[in-house]
């Protein structure tokens, strides 16, 4: 997952035949979508159920206009429904009904100004309640407030015109959630229930408008779920703080495990993770997402992917290239400086993957769960991507085709009608930016937000070679924070990117 969904979350509380070899990120069909969820790409934290961080569509383009509003608050998430309406997930500076600092609240924003049109807050609770959520058919916003209730935010005109918020009841959850312990992750089931997990490691399911009881699962003590949810027909992925669950349903919504993958875990938080564990929602990729992609946790992090079905091990390798791992280089020989890890899912479609290093971003320190280790790390950036071939076994099943150096600073996401990547990132470096040799790596340590422009880039999956750069903003204003936005397709005609900064919400594409 991006690391900001668990900043705001700690405020507000062999192979198959068919596998194809070297196929490209622009080749994969969408995901399959539950019936309860809202338009393809625009609905979920990460693009669709399979969390495969795509959407379809083209990217803002390479000179796109910029318009920002101010929001109150620092929004994790934006989702946009059929009606057009961005409507965000959200924890506002101070919220007044009660008074409340950092509360947490679903806002609605205008589609040309990205001004706040109206605005609900929720009941504050512990950890992570209200983080992750859904967007439903409905364009209504499904989330678990800290009451350990299931929401559903819609929004309508008032009789006089403007617009108000909605909030519907769906379930009660608390039979199911502990006290002190909250809803991490949310995501449709193909069947019409909903599936929830905890930060405790309780794994469930519910039906909206049911009057039985959540069906759960609880995993081993102290395993937490510090990632979102991963859904199929039947089934969900699930990782923990330290192994990767399969988890099927039985008839009646009962959730049972499937496999369990044990994941190598190292000494303690990495700086640029937000728990001790790993950083990545699980990512189901390739034919009939037959595949699941993630990070694990080891003092150098692994690439891992594994066969759905029975946790068969498809391949393992370096996650990143990097000077203290240069034998995994591509043939670009491009080398990240120093270690590498990852807080975001990993983009994939068709049997390319991409990876985000986040290693040394700096989070608040309310954010984070303990001490990291070492205590800080410059942020040095940069993507790979790596592609998965046929055949079974680790060895010779996984190719690194790139690596570059860009400082991405949001959750990426990847378009699939021009095939490139967007997300805001810091600006030209140091030197360009004449700050000098001891100013400038200054920047990079012990500061909870940087400082200097801010630019959306798009980036060429099949190269990784940065294609356009447009200065939106400057931090801490507009420091990006690993937060999620979005992109709304409009066809062969560039899209419209939404993201959230630190303090604002960005229109980015045409007017």
């Amino acid at each position: 997952m991006t690391g900001v969904r668990r900043i705001l979350g700690r405020v507000v509380a062999g192979v198959t035949a068919g596998v194809v070899a070297g196929a490209t990120a622009t080749a994969g069909a969408q995901a399959a979508s539950p019936p309860g969820l809202g338009p393809a790409g625009t609905s979920t934290v990460h693009g669709d159920a399979a969390s495969t961080d795509t959407l379809p569509g083209r990217g803002p383009g390479a000179s796109p206009a910029v318009v920002g509003a101010l929001t109150g608050a620092t929004c994790s998430t934006v989702f946009v429904g059929t009606d057009g309406l961005p409507v965000a997930l959200c924890t506002s500076y101070v919220g007044l009904t009660p008074p409340t600092p950092l509360a947490p609240t679903v806002k609605l924003v205008h589609p040309d100004t990205a001004e706040v049109l109206a605005e609900v807050q929720l009941a504050k609770g512990a950890l992570l309640g209200g983080v992750y959520g859904y967007l439903d058919e409905r364009d209504r916003v499904v989330v678990a407030d800290g009451n350990r209730r299931l929401l559903a935010v819609g929004h309508e005109r008032t009789p006089r015109g403007p617009w108000r918020m909605t909030v519907d009841v769906l379930a009660d959850l608390s039979p199911a959630v502990p006290d002190g312990d909250a809803v991490t992750g949310l995501m449709p089931a193909f069947d019409g229930r909903v599936w929830f997990a905890t930060s405790g490691g309780v794994v469930g399911t519910v039906r909206p408008g049911d009057d039985d009881e959540p069906r759960v699962l609880a995993l081993p003590a102290g395993e937490r779920i510090t990632n979102g949810l991963t859904v199929r027909p039947g089934g969900a992925s699930v990782i923990t703080t330290r192994a990767l669950y399969e988890i099927d349903l039985r008839a009646d919504g009962t959730p049972v495990v499937r496999w369990r993958h044990a994941y190598d875990v190292g000494p303690g938080r990495k700086p640029g993770l937000l728990a001790h564990g790993s950083g990545t929602t699980p990512t189901y990729f390739g034919p009939g997402d037959s595949l699941v992609a993630i990070t694990d946790d080891a003092e150098h992090p692994d690439l891992i992917v594994l066969r759905r079905s029975d946790g068969a091990l498809v391949c393992r390798m370096p996650a990143f290239a990097t000077t203290l791992r240069p034998e995994s280089a591509a043939a670009d020989g491009v080398l990240i400086p120093g270690p590498a890890a990852t807080e975001n899912s990993i983009i994939a479609s068709g049997g390319a993957l991409v990876l985000v290093n986040t290693y040394g971003f700096e989070y608040p320190p309310f954010a984070v769960d303990g001490p990291a280790v070492p205590p800080g790390a410059p942020y040095a950036g940069g993507m790979t991507r790596i592609e998965v071939s046929p055949g079974a076994g680790a060895e010779g099943a996984c190719a690194r085709a790139w690596t570059s150096l860009a400082r991405t600073a949001s959750l990426p996401k990847l378009t699939t009608g021009d095939g490139l990547i967007h997300a805001l990132a810091y600006g030209p470096p140091r030197a360009e930016q004449g700050l000098g040799p001891v100013l400038g790596p200054s920047l990079d340590r012990g500061l909870p937000q940087k400082f200097g422009p801010v630019d959306v880039t798009s980036t060429d999956v099949e190269t990784g070679r940065e294609v356009a750069r447009t200065l939106v903003g400057h931090a801490p204003l507009d420091e990006p924070m690993e937060l999620t936005g979005t992109i709304v397709s409009r066809g062969d005609a560039p899209g419209v990117m939404w993201q959230p900064t630190l303090t604002r919400m960005l229109r980015i594409g045409p007017g």
